[in-house]
């Protein structure tokens, strides 16, 4: 989906026309050759769900005429999928793997030297105030490996669309891994 850079930075300047547009706070994100990570919270009901329809229709809209690939079906395999990210530990859990993704899939040797996450200092989408205190050292996490059990069970939330983390509760924030 993302060939070279104009790619990726078109796809960057949709995000950030999406995130003017809805009441979404944007706390991590990576965009990755053929799919992307947000770490979201809705500021209404159903504005996670509007910001990543916009998204995606809007970015897909704009693949196809910058590809001149319109009427060839559709550019995303599946519709988004989010699922529920519950409690500190597990914030910053999908934080990382999330902002790790570019070192796990070896595009890169350092999260920051990724371009198109939030881990870069070249990122330029505004990122919301963490509602947990971001670790001092939250570099050199970045560069460690998630335990394998740790991303099993991110793995089944994602395909389950269940919770990761603690047990929820009424008054949990509702915070989302979007992919």
């Amino acid at each position: 989906m993302f060939f070279n850079e104009f790619d990726y930075r078109q796809a960057i300047k949709t995000l950030a026309e999406a995130l003017k547009k809805h009441p979404v706070d944007l706390f991590a994100f990576c965009i990755m050759p053929n799919h992307w990570h947000f770490l979201l919270r809705g500021k209404e009901a159903t504005s996670i769900s509007k910001m990543l329809h916009w998204f995606s229709t809007t970015q897909a809209i704009r693949w196809r005429k910058m590809n001149q690939t319109s009427g060839y079906g559709a550019v995303y395999q599946n519709r988004f999928r989010s699922h529920l990210v519950l409690g500190e530990a597990a914030f910053l859990t999908v934080a990382q793997y999330i902002e790790r993704n570019p070192v796990s899939a070896n595009l890169c040797e350092n999260a920051p030297d990724w371009a198109w996450s939030s881990a870069s200092q070249r990122n330029q989408i505004p990122i919301q105030c963490w509602p947990f205190t971001r670790p001092k050292n939250w570099l050199g996490l970045l560069n460690e490996k998630i335990d394998q059990e740790i991303l099993r069970q991110i793995q089944i939330s994602k395909r389950s669309l269940l919770p990761f983390g603690e047990t929820p509760t009424q008054k949990q924030n509702q915070i989302r891994l979007a992919a």
